[in-house]
């Protein structure tokens, strides 16, 4: 009899802390995406090397509302990102633009309600500077920006991406993207 407490004692503490156990593991990979970022007040941080990457989160381009004339673009809502170079030196860094899979955003999005690029254009900004503005669909390799960087130096850079008003068939399509560092 005192065989069989202790048994159905021990498998309830394994069931516990089998449960607990996993219940940490889906925390911390499946919720905060492990090591390799982190959120921290909208914020992701994701770093290569020395040269770190970080954005407001916030990436995904939308199109419900209308399209826009190029002298409006201060209407549109900038994704602002920017790369650190906590190196001892200089540094060069490429960004790249990345369309997202209709899947990988949860907004009811299909591949028939989704934008082309020739139907937007693109504002680039460094530092406070407007640097590129073109139709998306003129990036080469999807190549945003290339440059070195100075140690210890910040850059700040701004993106929008809107419809541009010579857009056909635009309403309720989304555009979805994700701007990525690689050195």
């Amino acid at each position: 009899m005192k065989n069989k407490t202790l048994i159905v004692c021990a498998a309830l503490l394994l069931l516990i802390f089998i449960a607990f156990g996993t219940y940490a593991w889906y925390i911390y990979f499946l919720r905060l995406g492990g090591t390799s970022s982190s959120s921290q007040n909208n914020n992701v941080v994701y770093k290569n090397g020395d040269i770190i990457f970080k954005d407001d989160g916030n990436s995904v381009y939308d199109a419900d509302a209308k399209s826009i004339e190029d002298a409006n673009i201060s209407e549109v809502p900038a994704y602002n990102f920017q790369v650190i170079n906590n190196r001892d030196t200089k540094g060069t860094y490429e960004l790249y633009i990345e369309d997202l899979p209709v899947n990988e955003v949860e907004d009811g999005c299909t591949e028939e309600s989704l934008l082309k690029r020739s139907d937007l254009k693109y504002q680039l900004t460094l530092n406070g500077k407007v640097l590129k503005e073109d139709f998306l669909s003129n990036i080469n390799d999807n190549i945003l920006d290339k440059r070195e960087i100075e140690v210890n130096t910040t850059n700040s850079y701004s993106l929008k991406v809107y419809i541009h008003d010579g857009a056909v068939d635009w309403f309720s399509k989304h555009y979805h993207y994700k701007v990525v560092l690689k050195k």
